[in-house]
């Protein structure tokens, strides 16, 4: 499946996909931010995640991988609070 083949919906039921090089994920609650995403990123392939309740993007997952090693050793350095 597609970013594209996705349907906007009004929060809480609106599709999450995660977003490349951070933890975060993108809300689609309308038309705009679906294609603000695809435009950023293109009509990338997901995958629904089960567990987590949200899509997962296989070409992201070694750049949100290096950012949450970096994110872990700031909070080993510095704390989390």
């Amino acid at each position: 499946m597609r970013v594209s083949e996705l349907q906007p919906a009004a929060y809480p039921q609106s599709p999450s996909v995660e977003k490349p090089n951070s933890d975060a994920h993108a809300l689609f609650t309308n038309d705009f931010n679906k294609n603000s995403f695809i435009e950023a990123n293109g009509d990338v392939e997901i995958v629904w995640n089960e567990r987590y309740s949200h899509w997962m993007v296989p070409s992201f997952a070694e750049g949100r991988a290096a950012y949450c090693e970096a994110k872990q050793r700031f909070c080993e350095q510095h704390g989390s609070e």
